[in-house]
């Protein structure tokens, strides 16, 4: 019987299929720790130097060499077995068709500017979090280019949190949260590069479950329990620190046509010098127009049905150094027809003199009416919502301003009970809490008052007539 051939390494579908077919010169492969990110594109450069030969020619590189150690003996496991030569003092692969893969580090723009005079196939930066700038990885696409048409590719891997997260997750996650969506990076010269964002989770490495089943819970060994979900689901709608670590992706949803029937209301925080913010939300009912179930897709690409209640924040409107009468025009137009209840912080109602604040906005079109300002309790019923399964507030991508001030916005360090004012992010939130408070997700309880001394009396009449039919009875004997 013919022996059968020894597979080196085969990608595992899903993630690293989709990697490997994936032929755009940008690739952010992102997501949870243990996802096969490094497995993926240490297995595509072997592929794709099968395909090429000496035309393939790749370096790997990480922050600093000694974190490229582990990389390095996965690489020979893969390597070796196909017939390439490793040269420890280069830090090199002799790949068996006549390519090359190096491991090299980058930390400046003084490294990356090492490479320009190269001719790079392929370049691969692991863990793009660590770069808070990534000015140095960005440089490297002045040393892609192939003189024999070798298509060529740039690899970014990388998990949330670290100094380069709000970076990556502008870049890769706004545009595509769900990923595997081309994305259009326009350049200065008009030109369109499509590039994409592969997401991969630890779910999706098969393999590793299988060999270390303990390795999910190690990591909630960690404690914080933003990074756990940000390590487990890829999330990048963390914060350490923040005042609603309750809030992910799955409170992120797709824009979709609000049903008619169901309520809406408004919220505005008045600003000059920072920022105003107007948000418009609607309550579900869980049906449509038509009886039907209402769906929602967030921000995991999961489809979640609407729950009855859930307020679903779906436009909003900020800026600053607008005047009053502009303001209430803006959001008059903004909201157009909508029948809406309307409130907004009580301190622009006070009357100084001469026409409010709330007086001015209102000549512009807009009227609201004083919010319940209880911050602690406002807070509470943003957080009620936010813990519930299935989620009970739910905002959409077209409020990108709400969507930042919710995981960014820090606790009072003098009062952790209470959101810091002092922070950018509190306008946004201010108008969310108007509007939770407005639609309470439990209302109130108010206990019956109990009418003690009408009871009471009732009770010792009761008892004085029981009494006398007694004593009327005991005297018939």
């Amino acid at each position: 019987m013919e022996a059968q051939p020894t597979i080196a390494w085969a990608p595992q579908p899903g993630p690293q299929e989709a990697l490997i077919n994936a032929p755009f010169q940008l690739v952010g492969f992102g997501g949870a720790r243990g996802g096969g990110k490094t497995d993926g594109v240490l297995g595509k450069f072997a592929i794709k130097e099968a395909q090429y030969g000496k035309a393939f020619n790749a370096v790997f590189f990480r922050k600093e060499m000694p974190q490229a150690d582990d990389l390095i003996d996965r690489a020979k496991e893969i390597y070796l077995p196909l017939g390439a030569h490793w040269h420890d003092q280069k830090k090199l692969f002799d790949m068996p068709n006549g390519g090359r893969v190096r491991f090299r580090p980058l930390e400046t723009d003084d490294d990356a500017a090492k490479y320009q005079g190269q001719n790079l196939s392929d370049a691969a930066v692991e863990e793009s979090g660590g770069y808070a700038d990534p000015a140095p990885i960005w440089k490297l696409f002045g040393a892609l280019r192939s003189a024999s048409g070798t298509p060529t590719q740039l690899i970014l891997t990388f998990n949330p949190g670290g100094t380069g997260h709000w970076w990556l997750k502008e870049k890769f996650i706004k545009p595509a949260p769900h990923g595997l969506t081309p994305i259009d990076w326009v350049l200065p010269t008009g030109t369109v590069v499509k590039y994409i964002y592969i997401p991969s989770r630890v779910k999706d490495n098969k393999i590793l479950m299988q060999k270390d089943p303990g390795y999910v819970d190690r990591l909630h060994l960690v404690g914080s329990p933003e990074l756990v979900r940000a390590w487990l689901e890829g999330d990048f709608e963390i914060h350490e620190g923040s005042y609603f670590p309750e809030f992910s992706s799955r409170h992120i949803i797709a824009p979709f046509t609000i049903p008619l029937h169901w309520p809406r209301y408004s919220g505005l925080d008045w600003g000059y010098a920072s920022p105003f913010c107007c948000l418009w939300a609607a309550v579900s009912s869980g049906k449509d127009d038509y009886g039907r179930p209402v769906y929602l897709t967030d921000g995991r690409g999961q489809k979640v049905e609407a729950p009855q209640g859930a307020l679903i924040f779906y436009r909003e409107l900020w800026g600053k150094k607008i005047e009053n009468v502009e303001m209430g025009r803006a959001i008059s137009e903004a909201q157009g027809s909508e029948e809406l209840i309307s409130v907004a912080d009580p301190s622009i109602f006070s009357h100084d003199g001469g026409p409010s604040i709330a007086d001015q906005i209102r000549e512009g079109g807009a009227h609201f009416r004083e919010a319940n300002n209880d911050r602690l309790s406002g807070w509470g019923q943003i957080r009620s919502r936010l813990r519930r399964d299935p989620a009970m507030i739910f905002i959409t991508t077209d409020c990108p301003y709400l969507l930042e001030c919710l995981p960014s916005a820090p606790m009072d360090k003098k009062n952790p009970e209470d959101l810091d004012t002092t922070s950018q992010f509190d306008h946004a939130l201010d108008s969310c809490r108007y509007v939770c408070k407005e639609r309470l997700l439990e209302p109130d309880y108010h206990e019956e008052e109990t009418p003690i001394i009408r009871r009471g009396s009732i009770q010792i009449s009761r008892y004085i007539e029981k009494a006398k039919r007694d004593m009327k009875a005991s005297s018939s004997f």
